[in-house]
């Protein structure tokens, strides 16, 4: 069990927890909500697959979304995701795919080259340029 990746994984639960407190474990994505608090909610899900560590894992949350200042509900928290960790191998890998994720990148090399993700404009890097739409 490789307790970096508790502590990778407790950001962004807590911020899920402290956002929604224990309707985490059923709320919808909120579309207004932060990344971090989409993948909190994520891992969560994930973590609460196991019918054995569901409980568990409901339990901590819900004491915590009921006390966010209190390090015993946080530590509770960490200790139910840690012993979930070591009891299912294919948890830690599944954790740490929803942590590093695919972000989209772009690279742009060259003089006026430019590097975009999704464009919906015109882009022009051209000297005096025109354009019409």
């Amino acid at each position: 069990m490789d307790p970096s990746l508790v502590d990778a994984v407790m950001p962004s639960v807590t911020a899920a927890v402290a956002a929604y407190g224990a309707n985490v474990l059923v709320r919808a994505e909120d579309a207004a909500a932060v990344e971090t608090v989409r993948l909190g909610q994520r891992l969560l899900a994930r973590l609460r697959r196991n019918e054995d560590v569901q409980p568990r894992i409901d339990v901590a949350v819900q004491d915590l979304a009921s006390a966010l200042d209190d390090e015993d509900f946080l530590g509770a928290l960490r200790a139910q995701i840690k012993k979930a960790l070591a009891e299912d191998a294919d948890l830690a890998s599944d954790l740490k795919k929803l942590l590093t994720g695919s972000p989209v990148t772009a690279q742009a090399t060259g003089t006026r080259s430019v590097a975009v993700t999704h464009n919906a404009g015109v882009i022009s890097t051209g000297d005096n340029a025109t354009v019409q739409r």
